[in-house]
């Protein structure tokens, strides 16, 4: 039998990792420089100095709708009117429904169907996964390494969020590669937006989980400054494991007879500091720190194995901001970060750890023209990314962890590579009496990749104050991840072509419907197989299309039932990957080329939500939602010990499902708010597509959130 591990770290035609002293002193350097001068503005906003002269700002026009989106042009403007299908999560909403994170809210929302599984939750937009770029505060929140792991669940803290922007449709041309089927930007808050100091800690019952946060705000004039403190722990899984040793001396398994016993993961942690400050509408500096700790446990496709893998990802984010008025109709922005994600897994009990760095410096030109219909946007971007020691699996984990393995560990290797992308783009919007028109192009030009052009063109036409149609076509392109370079599977970039067509209908606040079809064209799209081990699939085409309706109605002063329904359907082959089987028993290789069909996640959902308010201090929200059958095909191997034995992929359907929370929210009646909530009140069993096996669904959870300002 084979007893040494194959490690391979590969560099190829990829650009080495260059490590210097001063690299990694350099961001140390910026954030102690960046609290000093927090501290000093502080200081300043309670001992307030002299006043400073203002300095020209160009002031971009901000629409009287509460629902304000920037996502769209780059400038902050009405969601109903803006070049995009967009919606926007306000903070009332969030406020009012006790959401835990930016999951739980997506899963509400149009379009998106969340699929829970060990470790977190993949997200799905039309039928697409791990398609959305998310960012925060324009800065993307997940790993360019990979496509899934987006820091949507406990990561990121819901204290500090003002609103939550959602574009539906590609939307590279202003945002870049990786905006492939939409785009979330998560808005914090600003010391113009809150003043004062406000607390708050939760608690709940399914999972043991207890958090708390502080915010702070001040706003002197020229000067504001936001922070936000957040802390959380939670048991994310209690499901008990049965592989407790492993890896040994990293050549040779743990003997089977040392190698088994029974334990539960610990509690899972997260720690988040997000602060900005801003001189005059013109200047801003924001830095955003988070640490986590997420342990739970993995089972094979039987059910007979298990082990616990720890995810930690601290993060550090520095950015700054300013802009300058270059006359009466015009100006220039300036935004510039510097991001390091430090990745450490363990499995079992060994530790792999990972890095990537980010440096992005971008300006953009706005200029009005035509008395003021027209808006030109034009500008150039520079971005740097490395990546060290990216782990990629090349066996399938589960088959290793077999008693009939004796000593024979699961090869990986570990890639270092960077990429350095120069872009220059523009769009131009044109209003008439009643409608608008735009186009808009972008050239990405990759160091390492295939240089691609994006565009984007639409119509708006609002026939009446109260009725708009949009027509909107784009194309996005995705840039590889790790395990595509590592497979040299990068000659072609995926391809999106989106279509969107929305009829929208809207009275005051009050009341609003919208109805969109959509056409998403995929090309080259590369799936990124959730079982270890299994390679890359081969590159495939799928034609995606589907109905958008939502709805917002006022039926009295008290009464307020809003909704959304999303259906889809796909068409195209099957997906073929290959896997390298081992042979347990002699250590032999074999090549197997498997097929299994598109995973869309759920083609049809639904939510509907009533808000009444019981009284003026009451507010009551009944949620229901509908996730329809979802498939997934899983890696089965009848027997790794024997060669004759099958290998293939086993398809496994859920059942839909229905589910309902409730949310009480209590005001103004003591010196503190209340916030009440019930998930999964029918304490409803289903069960979602997992890592390796099927998962169970959140069961009946209840809590409560009290919040103060002092």
């Amino acid at each position: 039998m084979r007893k040494s591990i194959t490690k391979a770290k590969t560099i190829s035609n990829h650009k080495k990792w260059k490590q210097d002293n001063s690299s990694t002193t350099f961001p140390k350097s910026c954030f102690m420089v960046f609290c000093l001068l927090h501290l000093f503005i502080m200081f300043e906003i309670i001992f307030p100095l002299p006043t400073l002269m203002a300095a020209d700002t160009m002031l971009l026009f901000v629409g009287e709708d509460l629902e304000v989106i920037s996502l769209a042009s780059r400038r902050e403007e009405a969601a109903w009117k803006a070049p995009a299908i967009a919606d926007v999560v306000t903070n009332e909403r969030i406020q009012n429904t006790s959401n835990i994170t930016i999951a739980n809210l997506l899963a509400k929302s149009t379009g998106f169907y969340i699929n829970e599984i060990e470790g977190g939750n993949i997200p799905f937009l039309r039928g697409i996964p791990d398609s959305t770029l998310f960012l925060y505060d324009t800065v993307p929140m997940g790993s360019s390494a990979s496509k899934s792991g987006q820091n949507i669940d406990n990561e990121t803290s819901l204290a500090a969020i003002k609103r939550i922007e959602i574009i539906r449709g590609a939307g590279s041309v202003l945002w870049g590669p990786d905006a492939f089927a939409g785009v979330i930007n998560v808005v914090p808050f600003t010391g113009k937006d809150f003043q004062g100091v406000k607390t708050g800690i939760s608690a709940s019952s399914m999972d043991d989980a207890c958090s708390t946060f502080l915010n702070f705000g001040a706003d002197k004039g020229q000067w504001d400054s936001f922070l936000s403190i957040s802390a959380k722990t939670v048991q994310e899984d209690d499901k008990t494991f049965n592989v407790i040793k492993f890896w040994n001396d990293g050549k040779t398994a743990t003997a089977p007879n040392e190698r088994f016993g029974e334990a539960t993961p610990g509690n899972s942690e997260y720690y988040e500091i997000y602060s900005n400050l801003s001189f005059d509408n013109w200047l801003n500096f924001s830095a955003r720190i988070t640490n986590n700790n997420n342990a739970y446990s993995v089972y094979d496709w039987s059910g007979e194995y298990a082990w616990k893998e720890e995810q930690s990802k601290p993060t550090q984010t520095l950015k700054i901001e300013a802009s300058k008025s270059t006359g009466i109709d015009s100006g220039i922005r300036f935004t510039g970060y510097y991001t390091n994600k430090d990745t450490n897994l363990n499995i079992i009990d060994k530790d792999f750890d990972q890095s990537e760095q980010s440096f992005y410096g971008e300006l953009i030109y706005d200029h009005s023209m035509y008395k003021e219909n027209g808006l030109l946007t034009a500008g150039a971007s520079w971005r740097k990314t490395s990546f060290k020691d990216i782990l990629i699996w090349q066996g399938f984990m589960p088959n290793y962890l077999n008693k009939e393995n004796i000593n024979l560990l699961p090869p990986y290797q570990t890639e270092d590579y960077e990429n350095r992308l120069i872009s220059v783009f523009g769009q131009y919007r044109q209003r008439f009496t009643n409608f608008e028109i735009w186009a808009g192009v972008r050239n990405d030009n990759h160091d390492e990749f295939e240089n691609r052009i994006s565009y984007s063109t639409g119509v708006a036409w609002d026939f009446t104050p109260n009725f708009i149609l949009k027509s909107i076509y784009g194309t996005a392109y995705r840039t590889p991840f790790a395990k595509q370079v590592a497979e040299g599977r990068i000659s072609h970039l995926e391809r999106i072509n989106s279509t969107n067509i929305q009829f929208a209908w809207k009275s005051g606040k009050e009341k609003e419907i919208s109805f969109t079809l959509f056409r998403n064209k995929i090309k080259n799209q590369i799936f990124e197989n959730r079982d270890a081990g299994v390679n890359l699939s081969t590159p495939n085409s799928q034609t995606i299309w589907g109905a958008e309706l939502e709805w917002k109605l006022q039926l009295s002063k008290n009464f307020l039932i809003s909704g959304n329904v999303t259906t889809l359907n796909n068409n195209g082959p099957q997906e073929t990957s290959e896997y390298m089987r081992y042979d347990l028993e002699n250590g032999q290789e074999e090549l197997k080329i498997l097929k299994y069909d598109y995973d869309t996640g759920a083609e049809t959902m639904a939510n509907v939500s009533l808000q009444w308010n019981m009284t003026e201090n009451i507010l009551f929200i009944p949620e229901l939602r509908y996730i329809a059958e979802t498939q997934l095909y899983y890696l089965y191997e009848a027997d790794p010990t024997d060669p004759r034995a099958t290998t293939t992929f086993i398809k496994v359907t859920y059942p839909d499902v229905w589910l309902m929370d409730i949310h009480l929210k209590i005001t103004d009646i003591f010196p503190f708010g209340i916030n009440f909530f019930v998930e999964n009140i029918w304490d409803k069993t289903y069960e979602t597509p997992g890592l390796y096996t099927t998962n169970s669904g959140k069961s009946f959870n209840a809590g409560m959130l009290i919040e103060m300002n002092w």
